[in-house]
């Protein structure tokens, strides 16, 4: 059977007009849209893995149940009341007290069903409250950056395995929390203005010749800040990592939990200070 000559005609417009006017800008844009599938698919892996992720879906679910249950109950004592009204006017029948044992049994079925999602909810909560919160979204980035983007990944993934030892040497959660949430803001920063780039990067690209200086300095600018942000925040981590080294060698009865506690209170310190750093117009 023969393709239709609209058809025809219409994808090898679409075709010419996503290759372009020379192959190798079609390559270009293909490879980038290939980078860009690949991130999303990873991204979507590793939130399905992410612990804090899967303890907020698990609470959730253990909410929703909660509902559900106390719902039947609700359900069940409406019935119960129905009847009993109904046994009152019309009087006591075999099939009335039946159906009332049977809405009876329901109500108390609920009732436990509501018990133990109660409690099912209040163990999963204390897990999603020992947890830290879920990291960042991280979204696909233009290809000059994405090698600084992958570094800040893994910088982010060792912090979040680290500061839950830095806990354990300091003795306090709280000052492990702060840092959390400061790195968090400090990546957020970073993440937007790789998004930025990544903006600035196609209009570069699609637009005239005549903005495209423009918009190339615009965007070495925003790469320039992202490439120190990135590297500021990968020392800051590997200060972490020698903090967790230096703490396991120490006899803490000893010599207290000062060290720990001010390494933590100076991480804090220098995330913060990344994120002012990378925020547009603030220090450079």
């Amino acid at each position: 059977m023969g393709v239709n000559p609209v058809v025809r005609a219409l994808r090898n417009s679409v075709l010419k007009g996503a290759a372009g006017r020379r192959p190798a800008d079609a390559l270009a844009r293909g490879v980038e849209a290939a980078g860009q599938v690949g991130a999303s698919a990873s991204e979507f892996l590793r939130v399905r893995r992410d612990p804090a992720e899967a303890a907020v879906r698990r609470r959730k679910a253990a909410v929703r149940r909660a509902n559900i249950w106390g719902a039947g109950a609700v359900v069940g004592v409406a019935g119960g009341a129905a009847l009993t009204i109904g046994i009152v006017n019309d009087g006591v029948t075999a099939s009335a007290v039946f159906s009332f044992i049977l809405v009876a049994a329901l109500v108390i079925w609920c009732l436990l069903g509501v018990i133990r999602s109660v409690r099912d909810v209040r163990a999963r909560s204390r897990v999603l409250a020992a947890l830290p919160p879920p990291q960042p979204g991280r979204r696909p980035v233009a290809a000059p950056i994405r090698g600084e983007i992958a570094h800040l990944d893994s910088y982010s993934d060792r912090l979040r395995q680290l500061v839950p030892m830095l806990d354990q040497r300091s003795g306090s959660t709280d000052l492990g929390r702060e840092v959390i949430a400061a790195a968090d803001t400090a990546e957020v920063v970073l993440r937007r203005q790789a998004q930025e780039f990544t903006g600035v990067r196609k209009a570069a690209s699609a637009g005239p010749g005549s903005a495209r200086a423009r918009l190339d300095a615009s965007s070495g600018e925003l790469a320039g800040r992202i490439r120190a942000g990135v590297q500021e925040y990968g020392r800051l981590v590997a200060a972490a990592a020698e903090t967790v080294a230096a703490s396991a060698q120490l006899d803490v009865a000893a010599t207290g939990l000062s060290g720990p506690t001010d390494r933590l209170e100076a991480l804090t310190v220098g995330m913060q200070e990344i994120a002012l750093h990378a925020r547009p117009g603030g220090p450079s």
